[in-house]
């Protein structure tokens, strides 16, 4: 992404309801799924480092991604612990951290092999330790937003389970999530379809929700991972994977 669009989503996940509603959901399924608490935690492709503070108490953190801006606007927020580099081939030892957390990443077309990123993941992780991955879901709901970000490839929740156990991880849940932007999603990118954005002219959704309804959105995403912790949504804009390393 451009300097100007990862100053945006800085801007946007101090406050916008989609972004604090899912750090909550993310926040309850780590205490529910981690059977001890973290001491070292990556966020794989950590952006503008918001999930790195979000998610304190989870273990010093530490960051790895690919764009150099990225890490110039995580290293702005106080970390220190960031390394330039591609999560298909982590730039840490092995078995070298309790938790690992990637969300809306892997579907990054600049990934390019996803299979390779969760092995990594695997690889990282302590025998015993957690990975937490949140991913666009559903390739139907894909419009101009995934073309402004690059990205590149929606799951479908078996998809994905299937390419996280082929990976060694034991999954522990795997769920659709985001129930509440599923059908207006899909409302939005049908007409974008029907109208046929000209390329060079999509727009990214950052921005947009805001007021009472964007409040409620957020607790609503907050009661999703609570709902999570004991069973799976039947749809949803995004698909949540909570795996375990076999110990």
């Amino acid at each position: 992404m451009q300097a100007e669009q990862y100053a945006l989503m800085r801007q946007q996940e101090e406050g916008h309801w989609w972004y604090r509603g899912n750090r909550a959901a993310a926040r309850r399924l780590l205490r529910h799924f981690c059977r001890e608490l973290p001491a070292r935690r990556l966020d794989a492709g950590c952006g503008t480092g918001k999930n790195l503070e979000a998610l304190s108490g989870f273990g010093e953190p530490f960051g790895v991604d690919f764009d150099q801006q990225a890490i110039a606007f995580s290293r702005g927020r106080g970390f220190r612990h960031l390394a330039r580099g591609s999560i298909t081939a982590l730039p840490l030892a092995d078995a070298s951290m309790d938790l690992v957390t990637c969300f809306e990443v892997l579907y990054h077309r600049g990934v390019g092999d996803w299979q390779q990123a969760l092995a990594e993941f695997h690889r990282v992780l302590r025998p015993g330790g957690t990975a937490l991955l949140r991913e666009p879901a559903f390739p139907a709901l894909r419009g101009s937003h995934d073309v402004v970000v690059h990205g590149s490839h929606r799951f479908r929740r078996h998809e994905f389970r299937a390419g996280v156990e082929r990976a060694g991880f034991t999954v522990l849940r795997c769920s659709y999530q985001n129930m509440v932007t599923f059908l207006p999603a899909l409302l939005i990118r049908s007409w974008q379809r029907w109208r046929r954005t000209p390329v060079g002219e999509e727009t990214a959704d950052f921005g947009k929700g805001a007021g009472i309804a964007g409040a409620l959105c957020s607790r609503w995403l907050g009661f999703e991972g609570a709902l999570l912790q004991f069973t799976r949504l039947p749809f949803g804009s995004s698909v949540v994977c909570v795996a375990r390393k076999r110990a």
